[in-house]
């Protein structure tokens, strides 16, 4: 793999993303309180979206994220693809996630970056296929390489370790393995932070958080998993206790249902009626920067953006009304992510 020695992405270049320095540093670092104030004071972008900071990198960042793995997976053709992710970009949305399983999502988020790449922070993903630490950060590097060839960047700002509830912690802490490969590509330059994402088997996080290594961290955080998944009580304090930024996902409860032995108890889409609320709840998360929400078409776009300009937390009573009615949703779907434990 091939590196650009001249570019130095932990110097950031772009203005619409500058970090707030070094007391939103030292402020990000210093607790759960500190957080909160933060992400509940950031301002609004041009566009009118609400940003907050995301946890110890300083970065300010739009409170919706663009979520490219519905489009990149449907394969519409790049005529229609681009225009969707460009929706994004232009309503003002400046936190963009892929990864390299996302089919065609790099590829037609590539055809932007010559436009865009300067007022968005930029994740992607490498997922360790394998149980080998070495072989498990060989095939990360392969997929990294191809991500920042299809993405016409020289760097991203952040990268993510993918999928980790699927994997062992000591494969991923392994000499040679993941943790040292994604800490390789900060050091030369090539991602300005580190992460790590997953869906389940939340015993799984907290032992690689506490490395001191992870900047931020994506999982699934909603109403309804709440009850299931339990990230938001079991890993969350931990993430906060080290000033990681931490993302939502699957913010309106996702359908992933293919993992072997999984059988569906029942319809696993959260019903439309739910979603507004549903961003509500999870933005509301203390420390939460943003929702990660993946769309299909441009419509989403705009619906998405509109409930983010006009984001207000849930109140006491509405959060436990609708954690009633995630209880009831998860019991339907069961555990659509993979094994809880």
């Amino acid at each position: 793999m091939k590196y650009n020695a001249c570019s130095n992405p932990t110097m950031p270049r772009r203005n619409f993303l500058l970090s707030l320095g070094a007391a939103a540093g030292a402020a990000a670092l210093s607790g759960p309180s500190a957080l909160a104030e933060l992400n509940s004071s950031a301002g609004k972008n041009a566009a009118g979206l609400p940003l907050r900071v995301l946890g110890r990198t300083g970065a300010q960042i739009t409170i919706l994220g663009l979520g490219s793995a519905p489009i990149g997976h449907s394969k519409p053709g790049a005529a229609v693809g681009v225009p969707v992710y460009r929706a994004a970009l232009e309503a003002g949305i400046s936190y963009v996630d892929t990864a390299h399983i996302y089919d065609d999502a790099e590829r037609y988020l590539g055809e932007l970056m010559p436009e865009f790449r300067d007022h968005i922070f930029l994740t992607t993903k490498a997922r360790p296929n394998s149980n080998d630490a070495k072989e498990a950060a060989k095939e990360m590097e392969k997929q990294f390489e191809q991500s920042l060839r299809l993405l016409k960047t020289d760097h991203v700002d952040l990268l993510h370790i993918h999928a980790i509830g699927d994997k062992s912690t000591d494969m991923i802490l392994g000499l040679g393995g993941p943790m040292e490969f994604v800490k390789k590509m900060k050091d030369k330059g090539l991602t300005r932070f580190i992460g790590i994402t997953g869906h389940n088997c939340t015993r799984r996080f907290a032992p690689l958080i506490e490395t001191g290594e992870v900047d931020v961290i994506m999982v699934a955080l909603n109403f309804a998993d709440y009850h299931q998944y339990r990230f938001e009580e079991e890993i969350l304090p931990v993430a906060r206790k080290h000033g990681c930024g931490i993302l939502a996902m699957k913010v309106f409860g996702g359908h992933i249902n293919n993992f072997p032995g999984y059988k569906i108890r029942g319809p696993s889409k959260m019903p439309a009626e739910f979603h507004q609320r549903a961003m509500r709840y999870s933005l509301g998360i203390e420390g939460v920067a943003a929702g990660v929400v993946g769309v299909y078409g441009i419509e989403e776009v705009k619906q998405n953006v509109e409930w983010a300009r006009q984001y207000q937390p849930l109140s006491p009573k509405e959060k436990i009304e609708l954690r009633a009615a995630g209880k009831v949703l998860v019991e339907k779907w069961g555990p659509r992510f993979g094994p809880i434990t």
